[in-house]
């Protein structure tokens, strides 16, 4: 899908560009001056508020700004090239992108209009100006706007949705829906066809029409089936089908019971209230196409796209928070995490996004080191739900990976406290406060969580692995540690942690050529792993391979070995290994994967 909605307007050429040619001309003939200018401030996309003397510069500058997803400097770097080239129609394009991800919408559709002057059929200018008619009412001139566009790329699919609407506003609703059809003609597209088709229908009060539409969109591949049930379990209540939809609602979240959205939703109804129409115009309709399009193009690929329908369907529809959550998750794709926060804090206490939004500003704050905050941030929500676990999870999973084992260990105590009686799915919960146990040295209780943990999912490979490589590294129930492990492998043979686990479960029991065939191909699934390599460097060793032993200590040193694990390396490269290890010995930088 991202391939297919991608932006494909070409990039400008040097050649394309008359001023940014002489001034290059005047670099090339020895101008100092001006080249020490443009190897500056305005060659320095991490610098300040650019300046405005070197327009190939900027232009430079706005590539690798957007070549590092810094969209911000690259919309005020193209911005500032086109003021020294305004007719240029690829850098005009480029500016008018880069401005709508970083949504300047206004700025956006004065740039589109000046983009259809000299291509009419520009599509995303034509997107943009149709776009801004809608929100005025004014679908005459949307239609005009969508018919012009070219059908090429991304509004193969865009053009459908969006003339659909507009001729739903005009009462049109056969015509919207023969529309539609047109989407039939690729696999890929058919829930959206079938998802806008349920929509239309709820809105001209065609009902049969509607349930048909919505059930065969909870069949299909729709990625966010979240909005698919909300908005069907909606309808279904309002068409006096009230336990119905409840029943749908609470299938919904026995796979999902901590959804907040689909949560809410159903305790509206339990409450007899009213759970409003998902659309009421033909802008909300729009906006809805645009998050469509959006959520399935999210991704290294498509962020910048999907930034763009983003910003359109709140252009359309301010209080659209499901708009803004998917603004905030490309963000934090982005590294953008500051901005992510931002987006999250817009999104309103009474929005049924809420808590999910705070919960993702935590995770922001972590990523960004704010531990102390982030922790702060979650144990407050916790005491505010009692009842809900989500935050304190979230709390508990950041403590173990900041290594503070015991308090992670209390909170995910909490955690199953509140639960009471665990159930198959809570199976994860055990396996990570396991983890944490071990790494506090409280191997019996940590076995105990891994236990229970296999009792839910026999066959999970992540505990398998753990719990075979800890016995294995104790000397405890040998066959049964081995066999775990050889099952992890068969679940995951691609794993590198997992075959590494392997392979040390053959060194350790003196195994060691079979021990280098598994560790090689650890450090072909894991290349950049110091604890891996290390490990085939022992495993090397005892094979009678010192050479190649050598070089992999080296090279877990040089991968960036832990800091208390460097010493012992270095001793192995000047000295060698001792006697062969026996089983129940010191761990060797054991991971939580148990490589």
């Amino acid at each position: 899908m991202a391939r297919i909605i991608q932006i494909c307007d070409p990039l400008p050429r040097l050649a394309a560009l008359p001023a940014v040619a002489v001034l290059a001309l005047g670099l090339l003939s020895g101008c100092a001056n001006s080249a020490s200018e443009g190897n500056g401030k305005a060659m320095d996309a991490t610098a300040g508020a650019p300046g405005r003397s070197s327009p190939l510069g900027h232009y430079l500058s706005a590539r690798l700004a957007r070549d590092e997803q810094d969209t911000a400097r690259a919309a005020d770097f193209y911005t500032i090239a086109l003021e020294a080239d305004p007719d240029n129609q690829a850098l005009l394009h480029r500016a008018m992108v880069m401005v709508l991800a970083e949504g300047r919408v206004q700025s956006a559709i004065e740039l589109a209009k000046r983009r259809i002057v000299h291509q009419d059929n520009a599509a995303m200018a034509r997107l943009i100006l149709a776009t801004d008619a809608i929100g005025a009412g004014e679908l005459s001139v949307a239609r005009m706007h969508l018919l012009r566009s070219s059908r090429a790329e991304y509004m193969s699919l865009l053009q459908p949705l969006l003339l659909a609407w507009v001729e739903a506003g005009d009462n049109q609703f056969d015509t919207a829906k023969q529309t539609l059809e047109q989407l039939r003609s690729r696999a890929v597209f058919a829930p959206f066809r079938a998802y806008h088709t349920a929509l239309i229908s709820d809105f001209a009060g065609h009902d049969k029409m509607a349930a048909a539409a919505f059930e065969e969109t909870l069949k299909s591949s729709a990625r966010r089936v979240t909005r698919v049930t909300e908005h069907y379990g909606g309808f279904l209540s309002r068409s006096g089908h009230r336990d119905e939809a409840l029943a749908l609602f609470d299938r919904f979240l026995a796979r999902l019971p901590g959804n907040p959205v689909i949560g809410h939703a159903r305790d509206q109804l339990r409450q007899n209230k009213t759970l409003m129409p998902p659309i009421n115009s033909v802008a909300e309709g729009v906006a809805e196409a645009f998050l469509s399009a959006g959520f399935a193009i999210t991704g290294a690929q498509g962020g910048e796209t999907a930034r763009i329908y983003a910003h359109l369907a709140l252009l359309l529809r301010p209080d659209l928070d499901a708009a803004r959550m998917l603004l905030a998750e490309i963000l934090e794709s982005q590294g953008r995490f500051d901005d992510a926060i931002t987006v999250y804090g817009q999104i309103a206490e009474s929005s049924s996004f809420h808590w999910n939004a705070r919960i993702r500003t935590a995770a922001d704050m972590n990523s960004l080191d704010r531990i102390d905050e982030t922790i702060a941030l979650l144990r407050s929500m916790a005491k505010e739900r009692p009842d809900d676990t989500s935050a304190l999870i979230t709390a508990a999973r950041i403590l173990r990976s900041q290594e503070r084992f015991d308090e992670a260990i209390d909170a995910f105590g909490e955690v199953i406290a509140r639960i009471g009686t665990l159930q198959k799915r809570h199976w994860r919960l055990l396996y990570e406060r396991g983890i944490a146990l071990e790494r506090s040295n409280r191997w019996k209780a940590a076995e105990a969580d891994f236990l229970k943990a296999l009792e839910f999912k026999p066959d999970e490979p992540r505990v398998l692995n753990y719990l075979g490589y800890s016995w294995i590294d104790q000397g405890l129930n040998l066959d049964r540690a081995r066999g775990m492990i050889e099952k992890a492998v068969s679940k995951r043979p691609n794993d590198g942690y997992v075959v590494d686990s392997l392979g040390w479960v053959f060194y350790r029991l003196g195994q060691y050529d079979e021990a280098v065939k598994h560790l090689e191909r650890a450090v072909e699934l894991r290349p950049q792993d110091p604890i891996i390599n290390d490990h085939l460097g022992d495993a090397y060793w005892r094979a009678g391979r010192k050479l190649e032993a050598n070089f992999q200590w080296s090279h877990a040193i040089a991968l960036g070995a832990e800091e208390k694990s460097i010493p012992g390396i270095q001793a192995k490269l000047s000295n060698g290994l001792g006697p062969p290890e026996t089983l129940g010995g010191d761990k060797t930088g054991k991971s939580e994967n148990g490589g």
